[in-house]
Parts: structure tokens; sequence; C-alpha cells
């Protein structure tokens, strides 16, 4: 009877990495004949429904999933896969791994209000921080905390001065016959990768630290300690963290894996933060003990279940899809969603000229992929101005690729839905710290085949990686050959010869003046992520560079914004934000742009 029980349960992909199976399963989805009857007593046993990442992607639809890297699941669908579970008797807990509301439309219009009250209505029971839940200041993340009907837990995030933790560093649920104990660990580098200024005093001190961040072996301890804490009273101790295995996280030491090889005790791992999709990996502890680790990816492109059973030992899996859905959640799913669809069709502004992509006189032509233009200028400068007036960030550059601005903006009122038009592709947008070689090599990318003349076509060359710069400018001489060296994929390898690109100085904000580009010193820019971190149109040079904040907001809603801070929100040169700035060059009247960019020797 146990051999055909236990064969029932993989052939559904019930048992994936765990200490009693042999194989792991992606689970496609998952239905009601998946439930299994038999007559044997149930196990005693706790499942673990986990998510993490969601950052505000409650609106998913199936067909959508190409663009979004997500599949239909919602929050609806979390909500009612838990109430089917426990509706068939089953010990049941749902918790998130931190960064649920900021990142989107959904949870920007209301700071994040809805979503924690979705999260209330599927039934969460925990969550741990992550570094873009506190992105609304503390204010906003004390509001969750507060009226999040479930705890947030984390072990590293202190008060300074009293050396004392902000949240319990753990919680224990205690079902008939067995318990399970959740120790909470946020991202150390949460203090740099959201906004630094809402974990200082007004004299710019810091009031507030996630141990780890200077000294990774400080996390260890206090995990460690929390750990030890609650290991003789449970059958079993998750960790319960938004850290992830990216490269920056290994580096600082600070890693899931990294903290799971460094502390005895856990049996399971649920981690966020890297966005990495991983069913289940086995992670040897301090003591040479299995950990399985897994984390669901990002946008609720899947959700994870942990089983922890005495009987059949632990084991996780990921689920892409579910028939269930929660009828309360859904209402308020769908609430939001309309109120945004109206919020989109609001005026935020008026725009004085007409900002182009085509040329002017034939829109054939996409001159956003060969020149600069207006539209160019207004989108970089759009970045420049929310990382250094709005975050308080310093930002030095900001780059934007031609393809990633889709569609012109008329001359009167604008609205969110024309400006979600000209970014249609949800990019994010983040903050590294690069060397001036590799901007250069970003413009020398972008402007390889400048200058090309089309004759099938009768224009110039276009290239989506052409790229608008904020704080910047340069000069592409066309007389000179491009010797941009690709890889078999397309990607940038290196620069063998001369460069096009010629005379690139950037803005010095001390001294209002533009200064030659040093290659060897290190720039703050910001862009997308699509670019700067995931080499979008090829773009590597950027591989290895240091992040310093990631998924600030998406780019149309930093666009937006900009448009907004407008005098009188009527979009032109008297009116530019940035007009305090001496002598930054910037122009929304002329279809093609301030002089940035100066392409020489064109034919």
């Amino acid at each position: 009877m146990m051999k055909r029980f236990l064969l029932l349960l993989a052939l559904t992909g019930l048992v994936a990495c765990g200490q009693n199976a042999s194989s792991s399963v992606l689970s496609s989805s998952i239905d009601s004949s998946s439930a299994i009857t038999s007559s044997v007593e149930a196990p005693k046993e706790v499942t673990v429904v986990y998510t993490n990442d969601i950052h505000g992607y409650i609106a998913n639809e199936a067909s959508n999933s190409s663009e979004t890297g997500a599949g239909g699941l919602r929050i609806s669908s979390i909500g009612g896969y838990v109430e089917h579970l426990k509706g068939q008797g089953k010990n049941v807990l749902l918790v998130d791994a931190g960064d649920e509301v900021q990142g989107s439309i959904y949870g920007a219009l209301d700071h994040g209000v809805k979503m924690i009250e979705m999260m209330n209505e599927a039934g969460y029971d925990l969550a741990t921080p992550g570094n873009h839940d506190f992105d609304f200041g503390m204010e906003g993340f004390n509001y969750f905390v507060e009226h999040a009907k479930f705890p947030y837990i984390s072990c590293n995030f202190q008060r300074i001065p009293e050396k004392t933790n902000v949240l319990d560093s753990y919680k224990v649920f205690d079902f008939a016959g067995i318990k399970v104990g959740f120790v909470g660990i946020s991202t150390p580098d949460t203090i740099v990768s959201s906004t630094p200024k809402f974990f200082q005093n007004d004299k710019g001190e810091f009031i507030y630290s996630f141990l780890g961040y200077e000294n990774p072996n400080e996390l260890y301890d206090v995990v460690q300690k929390a750990i030890d804490e609650i290991k003789d009273d449970v059958d079993y101790v998750v960790g319960l963290g938004h850290v992830g295995v990216g490269v920056e996280n290994q580096k600082m030491g600070t890693s899931s894996e990294q903290i799971i090889q460094n502390t005895t005790g856990f049996s399971a791992f649920i981690d966020g933060h890297s966005h990495t999709t991983m069913e289940c990996q086995t992670v040897k502890d301090k003591a040479g003990k299995d950990c399985l680790l897994s984390q669901t990816g990002c946008y609720l492109s899947a959700f994870g279940e942990l089983t922890l059973s005495k009987t059949h030992g632990v084991s996780m899996r990921l689920i892409k899809d579910t028939p269930f859905a929660k009828e309360d959640v859904k209402t308020l799913e769908r609430e939001l969603i309309d109120e945004v669809a109206a919020e989109m069709g609001k005026k935020i502004a008026v725009t004085d000229n007409e900002l182009y992509i085509c040329e002017p006189n034939d829109p054939s032509m996409r001159i956003i992929r060969n020149k600069e233009t207006n539209l160019g200028n207004l989108c970089s400068d759009a970045m420049y101005w929310f990382l250094n007036e709005n975050k308080k960030l310093d930002c030095d550059i900001s780059l934007i690729n031609g393809g990633g601005i889709r569609k012109e903006i008329d001359a009167g009122e604008t609205t969110y839905l024309e400006v979600k038009s000209v970014h249609p592709f949800g990019n994010q947008i983040c903050l590294i710290k690069t060397k001036g070689i590799n901007v250069k090599n970003a413009i020398e990318m972008g402007a390889r085949n400048i200058g090309e003349w089309d004759e099938t076509r009768k224009r110039y060359a276009e290239s989506g990686g052409f790229m608008h710069m904020a704080g910047l400018t340069y000069d592409i001489d066309v007389s000179v050959p491009s010797s941009v060296h690709l890889d078999d994929k397309g990607m940038f390898i290196s620069v063998d010869g001369e460069y096009r690109a010629k005379n690139v100085k950037v803005y010095d904000k001390k001294t209002a003046t533009y200064v030659p580009l040093d290659e060897n010193k290190e720039y703050l820019v910001s862009g997308v992520n699509y670019t700067l971190k995931n080499g979008g149109d090829g773009f590597t040079m950027f591989n290895g560079s240091e992040g310093v904040v990631d998924y600030l907001a998406e780019d149309y809603v930093v666009l937006a914004e900009y448009m907004k801070s407008f005098d009188n929100v009527h979009v032109n040169n008297a009116n530019c934000p940035l007009k305090g700035y001496q002598n930054y060059l910037y122009d929304y009247e002329n279809p093609y742009g301030a002089g940035r960019i100066n392409i020489l020797n064109l034919a």
C-alpha cells in the first residue's frame, strides 16, 4: 500500500527535491483531480505555500506572459489554492518573502494600501520585508506592519542607537502534533537598494541598519541566534529570507546559500530578491546537513509549495498555474484594476509641443533610433530628475535605448495612457556604479551602424540600442568605421579599433559645466534593467558593475512624474524642472533636441 501511495505521489508531481525524493518536477498546473484519496492515515505534516517578489503584478493574464515573464497567476489564485488545501483538511500556511507592493502602477497608485488588503483577504500568515517594501519611506512600511493581518519578521533589521530589533526575529506556528518556526532575514543591502535617506534622521545620521552589510558574520550570528532560540521547541525551522543568490549578494557573503552554509538548523529556506526561478536546490549547512532552498522567480510567474512531513520528509516544488481563485480577493483585484484604468485616462500634463520619435515630415522614419529627438531628451531627463531631485540620490548620467521609446506624444493634454504608450514594456529603473569606459562602450555599441544608408528603404539605418542620455554630450563620427566586436549572439565583447564616439563630456553639477568623460572614473548611471542589468540589445559592457539601487519604479511612471513636476504642468522649456541646473542642455520644443548628440561627417 505504501509503495502504491508513493508512486501516486510521484506521478502527480507532489514529491520534488525532497529528502525522500529522487527527482525535481516543475509543475505546470494543478487541478482538483490531482487530489489523492487513500485509506492510509494522513501523515502529520504542514504545507507552506509561498510567494516572493510580486511587485504589484495583480493583473496578470496568461496572454501577457511573453512580455512580463508572468503567467496567469494573481493573488486571488494563491488565496484560492490555499482555500482548496484547507478544504481538504490540511494544515496550511501562506507566507511571502518580500517585495509585494512596489514595481507597478497597481502598487504605486495608493502606495500599496490595496495590495495589503488583498494579502489580508488571501489569508497570508507571515511575511519578511523586502528592500522595496521601504520605497514609500518608513511611514509607508509602518503602515504595512500596522494594517497587515499577518506579522512581518526580520532578525537583522535593527535600530542603531538601541541595537534592538525593529521586528520579531521569528514566528512559531503550532499545529496539533507538529510545530514550525520561521526566521525572517532581510537583505543587508536594503540600506542602499531602497532609499538611504528613509533610514536616516533629520541630520542625515543612520538610525536603522540591516546587519550584514559591512560584515556578513554579523548576519550569520543573528540568524544562528534566532535559530537557537526556537530549534528545541519546534519540529522544523524554515528561513524566510529576502536575500537572493545574485552575484552582488554573493560578493557581500549574504546570499541565501552562504547564510545556510554558515549556520545550522534550517530544514528549508524560502528566498526572494534575486528573481531567480529555483524550484529546489539542496545546500549543505555548517554541520553538513541538507537544507532545501527555493525561490519562485518574480511577478507571480509561479508560487511555491513546501511540505514538512514527519512521514515523508521535506519537499519543495513550484506551481505555475491553478484553477482556483478566492472570490473576495478577485473583487478587490477588479476594483483596483478598474480604478487604475480610470486613472490612466486622467490628464497629467499639457504638452506644448509635439514630442517626436519620427522625422517630422516623414512619420515612416524612426529617427529616435539614429539621432537625438526632443522626446529622447525628455525620457532621459525624466530618469535624471527622478534620481537626483525626487529620490535625492546622486546620479551622473541617465541613458535609455531608442528602441524603448515607442510612441510620440502629441501636443495638448497628456494622460497616463499616452505616457504608458511611450514606455509599454514595464521596464524598471535602476542605478549602477560603472566606469566611464563602459559608458563610452555603450555609446559606441548603439552607434555602430549610424550613418549607413539603406538603399532599399531610402533611409539611414536604425538601431534600437541607439543611446539617448541625460547629463552627457557626445559626437559620433560616421567617417570612422565601426570596430565593435560582437559574439555570435550579437552581445558586446569589445571595441577593437578607433572609437566613433568622440568628445564625450559629462555634466558636473558642482561646477555647472561639461567636463571630459574619465574612462577610469566610476560614475553613477541610471537606466532600465533591460539594458543595464540584463544585457538587452547586447549591452553586456555593464556586466559586473556594482548595483546601487534596483527596481525604483517603472519607466513610464518616472516619465509621468517628471511631466507632472513642470510648473503649471505645462511641458516646455520655460517650465523645465531642470532649469535651475545652469548650462544643462535641454530642449523640448525643437524636434531634434538640444544638441547633446552630434552626428559628424554624415553624407
